[in-house]
């Protein structure tokens, strides 16, 4: 299940994997396979009402937070399944409204540097546990996994299940040449390239995972790609450890590394989980 995305921004060859888009220009997994029902819940689905289909993906990361790619936001998908096995429809899934979309504050539009975003829910996922976030340097020829709903082929209809597919990175020198003129920069990651395997229109926000004994780490969101699945075309993912202090102060406690400051890009009012203590005793505080 490969992406044929690209980022809608940058030029009309290259498609962004969300549904900012019409319906028709939607991403989605090509080739790969369909997931197994109930094991990949942290994934959710961003939509424009309950009864609409999935337009963008994102992930869990806290109760009331997902992470997802920029070029998603300001689209109207006010709606969030978390959970879901389907395309359309919130049953075997929890539900939730959009009450802030918080853009990464280098995020180009123009050429897709910085492309992820946190949404702040109404309510806390209280039956689905957060997917770990993790970021590290993920270096050329590691095997990642990518998940979503988008489109089967390029142009293709969108998937009625989630797919997933396993995509490998690619260095940035080497993806820059092969994506050529579309520069991938230090903020972004490449992976894929074989043909008839990517992700495509639908999937954009979408998680790219590292997965060991059956544990997912979150290091990377769908963001752009030329086409779905052709041959030496890799898809571009935002990287997360260029993201780190933008993404970690919405982290669970129990999952930080390091001390970070809430207040850069979170405000009081946003209920966010945050490390009072660490921050407290950042701030100078007793």
């Amino acid at each position: 299940m490969k992406f044929a995305f690209a980022l809608a921004t940058i030029a009309a060859v290259v498609l962004a994997q969300d549904d900012v888009a019409p319906d028709n220009n939607f991403i989605e997994i090509v080739g790969g396979t369909e997931a197994k029902v109930g094991q990949h819940r942290y994934l959710a689905g961003l939509k424009r009402s309950a009864t609409a289909t999935t337009s963008c993906g994102g992930s869990l990361i806290a109760p009331n937070v997902i992470l997802t790619a920029a070029h998603c936001t300001g689209s109207g998908l006010t709606t969030v399944v978390v959970g879901s096995h389907f395309l359309s429809g919130s049953s075997d899934g929890e539900l939730a409204k959009v009450t802030k979309e918080i853009r990464h504050p280098k995020y180009v539009a123009s050429t897709n540097a910085n492309d992820v975003a946190i949404l702040l829910l109404d309510r806390s996922i209280t039956t689905i546990a957060p997917v770990a976030v993790s970021f590290e340097t993920v270096p050329a020829d590691v095997v990642t996994w990518v998940r979503g709903w988008g489109r089967t082929t390029s142009g293709g209809i969108q998937s009625q299940v989630l797919k997933e597919v396993s995509v490998t990175t690619w260095s940035n020198a080497k993806a820059t040449t092969a994506l050529r003129p579309y520069t991938v920069d230090n903020t972004m990651l490449a992976a894929g390239g074989k043909q008839g395997e990517d992700s495509c229109q639908g999937d954009s926000g979408g998680p790219l995972t590292i997965e060991q004994n059956g544990v997912a780490r979150l290091v990377g969101v769908v963001s752009w790609g030329i086409g779905c699945g052709d041959l030496n075309k890799p898809g571009v993912y935002s990287r997360f450890n260029t993201a780190r202090a933008f993404i970690e102060p919405y982290l669970k406690k129990k999952n930080l590394r390091v001390p970070y400051l809430v207040s850069e890009f979170a405000e009081e009012t946003d209920e966010v989980v945050a490390d009072s203590d660490v921050v407290s005793a950042l701030e100078g505080g007793n």
